[in-house]
């Protein structure tokens, strides 16, 4: 790259958030990835290491807007443009709709939901400035189909979808491209305990592959959505 190229990767600490900003920074990118804890950042500082300043560790409570006012002045003291957004931070509750609780939506709602709006509104200044601005809103296949006991999580991101496709809408005229990212499962240390062997899952670094490569297109292109399963289906 001729010139320094920034991304922010939201739950960038573990799983599929770590394997992206990993991505990115191999490509030679400087990457801001979030956490919630001090724990949760220092343990990942350890493994970008060898990125030493090109990897930009930083709190942030994507339901907090103080947090994410003080994430943006921390970018905004390092660079005056954004490449890439990954909204990646989000959570997932197992439940059913006739033994469900309203608060397990209004949670996963708030972060799955009101998380990527809220970062992606307070990135666009940033964004709008960058040759190449690119958001990756990372979706699920249990917001293109409902599956048993998923119902919050599929409310949650059902409406990430169609908050996605606005943003895709919208953007599109002021050269932002966005790209909604379904995934199916993945293997991350919340599937590590599974029965299943590893060999059933999805790699995150074929998650992380997949993004960069969409990224690095014609710029009068745009992969408008992306869906990988496992190959033998869903689990």
């Amino acid at each position: 790259m001729s010139k320094k190229q920034y991304a922010l990767v939201t739950g960038g600490t573990r799983g599929i958030g770590q394997a992206i900003a990993l991505r990115l920074l191999e490509e030679g990118f400087s990457v801001f990835y979030t956490g919630t804890t001090v724990k949760s950042i220092k343990a990942t500082a350890e493994v970008f290491k060898s990125y030493k300043e090109q990897a930009i560790a930083l709190v942030c409570d994507v339901t907090d807007e103080n947090n994410i006012s003080a994430l943006l002045t921390r970018i905004t003291e390092t660079t005056k443009s954004l490449d890439i957004l990954v909204n990646n931070a989000g959570v997932f509750i197992s439940d059913g709709f006739s033994g469900g609780s309203a608060d397990t939506v209004r949670n996963l709602f708030e972060v799955n939901v009101l998380g990527t709006y809220s970062i992606s509104q307070a990135m666009m200044p940033l964004l709008r400035k960058a040759k190449r601005a690119h958001i990756f809103n990372i979706c699920s296949v249990a917001g293109l189909s409902a599956y048993p006991n998923g119902c919050s999580y599929s409310i949650s991101k059902f409406a990430m979808d169609g908050l996605g496709k606005s943003m895709r809408l919208e953007l599109k005229d002021q050269g932002i491209r966005v790209t909604q990212v379904y995934l199916g499962a993945t293997y991350t240390d919340s599937w590590s305990k599974s029965d299943l062997p590893e060999s059933r899952f999805m790699q995150a670094t074929d998650v992380a592959k997949s993004i960069f490569n969409a990224y690095d297109i014609n710029l009068n292109s745009n992969v408008e959505e992306i869906v990988i399963r496992p190959i033998l289906g869903d689990i």
